[in-house]
């Protein structure tokens, strides 16, 4: 067994990696390194909403090993449910959450998941490294948010309609994390003899600390301008401030922060939840939890937002 002290932003706890889990995480513990792995077993994340999205987010988080896994959602079951949902079978009379739990467990009987059917407060809130909101509304966003700020826990939240993604994370006002150095080295090429290319070597891995600034999200101001021009950031804006005609509204702040045009087909499907999309955002804000817990690699600063019409997902830094 593998001991160390680490801490999880709560307070300092110490962490022990047994046999049987270094065995089981044994894949991953090569691909982010065993301290990572450490700070991943000290974690408690808490995910509101099990839908076909939140369900993504859950088996991923489950299988990267956490110290537990808590979900409420006391939406009640029925059977079209289990068409969407693979946490979810046709058993009605139960919640999302109830149903969902036995299933997760299944996945990684070394994590604790557990239900809850209470919102969080100014006292639960403190009991989690991660507090992650699918498929909620921008009032619920600002105020979940401003509760996490407050205690020092790092908020994400994240949506599909359709085939458009979202998703937005605060870590605090300054979050500092260790990166990957990128070496140069010396190469010749065949017009350029003496140009530096940028190359990583596996083997002489080097890590340099970095650190990232966020804003809640009650605080960012209007749509102004965008790095990228991406046809989903005016959608998710746009359903998000609950506009009666969405394809208007794209059309008029395309061209007020002179972006490109929302194809109408995107418009039209942001209906319903599709799993592919679900899938693909899941895995995109279960990536960042694990890089947020083990405070390695980039995150994403500090939106993120995925068009399925062209397979692209952007990051905006929104003020």
């Amino acid at each position: 067994a593998v001991v160390s002290t680490q801490s999880t932003g709560r307070s300092r706890v110490m962490v022990e990696i047994t046999d049987d889990e270094a065995a089981l995480y044994d894949r991953q513990i090569r691909l982010w390194g065993v301290d990572a792995q450490r700070s991943l077993r000290a974690a408690d994340v808490f995910v509101k909403r099990c839908g076909p999205l939140g369900a993504e987010v859950c088996k991923n988080i489950v299988l990267s090993g956490v110290n537990s896994l808590t979900v409420l959602d006391t939406r009640m079951v029925e059977e079209k449910h289990s068409a969407t949902n693979f946490l979810i079978r046709t058993t009605t009379g139960k919640s999302f959450a109830e149903t969902a739990v036995p299933n997760l467990q299944i996945l990684n009987p070394l994590v604790k998941v557990d239900h809850v059917t209470e919102d969080l407060t100014e006292e639960t809130v403190q009991k989690y490294s991660v507090v992650c909101i699918t498929d909620g509304s921008k009032t619920e966003y600002e105020k979940t948010n401003e509760l996490c700020r407050k205690h020092g826990v790092t908020f994400l939240a994240t949506n599909t309609w359709g085939m458009t993604g979202f998703m937005f994370q605060d870590c605090g006002e300054i979050y500092k994390y260790i990166a990957e150095k990128a070496k140069v080295s010396h190469g010749k090429s065949s017009d350029k003899p003496d140009t530096k290319r940028r190359k990583v070597e596996d083997n002489e891995s080097e890590y340099e600390e970095r650190e990232a600034r966020f804003i809640e999200y009650g605080k960012l101001g209007p749509l102004s301008s965008l790095r990228f021009s991406s046809p989903a950031v005016l959608i998710a804006h746009g359903m998000l401030e609950g506009v009666s005609d969405l394809s208007e509204y794209c059309k008029t702040m395309s061209k007020k922060i002179g972006g490109k045009e929302v194809p109408e087909q995107l418009i039209r499907n942001t209906t319903g939840e599709l799993v592919p999309i679900c899938a693909i955002v899941g895995g995109l804000v279960s990536q960042e939890i694990i890089k947020i817990v083990s405070k390695k690699d980039d995150p994403v600063v500090n939106s993120l937002y995925y068009d399925g019409l062209s397979g692209a997902g952007i990051i905006e830094n929104l003020k």
